[in-house]
């Protein structure tokens, strides 16, 4: 825990939309993915890590500080996969995680697609089965992690 009151603190997601706000989830995917996990910069960063690319990229704040980041590709008009998820340490297991899933499952409803994929890290695929994905793949190594592909589609059903 740290020194936040987290009874105070508010949640807030956005969609970058500028280069200072790009730079701000970039900035939280090197400290998580390159500085704590080890994988290479040149893995991590790609061509989609750009403004007005494939990708949306979302910067996540609790109590007006950051605190994680993700992407979303948009694959086709129906779905998009969901990339680069991540939280710095001191903002995990505070259940920011579903509320950041549930606010993308929405946002994306609402322009609608209808199907959100992902390659999960197999050891936290148990959550998103709890936030309604499925495996949808068996399990395959990916940047020497194992990780499994997952579904949810965005209009009821499975």
């Amino acid at each position: 825990m740290n020194d936040h009151d987290h009874n105070a603190a508010e949640l807030s997601i956005e969609r970058a939309e500028n280069a200072r706000e790009l730079a701000a989830c970039l900035n939280i995917r090197e400290q998580v993915f390159t500085g704590e996990k080890g994988v290479p910069r040149d893995i991590e960063r790609d061509a989609c890590d750009r403004l007005n690319g494939p990708c949306d990229h979302f910067a996540v704040r609790w109590g007006g500080e950051s605190a994680g980041a993700l992407r979303c590709l948009r694959l086709d008009p129906a779905a998009v996969k969901l990339q680069r998820f991540c939280f710095l340490k001191e903002y995990r297991d505070l259940g920011l995680g579903r509320k950041v899933l549930q606010f993308i499952e929405g946002y994306y409803q609402s322009r609608g697609f209808t199907r959100i994929v992902m390659d999960a890290k197999f050891d936290v695929a148990g959550f998103y089965e709890k936030c309604g994905y499925t495996k949808t793949s068996d399990p395959f190594t990916e940047a020497g992690v194992v990780h499994v592909a997952m579904a949810k589609n965005l209009r009821g059903g499975r």
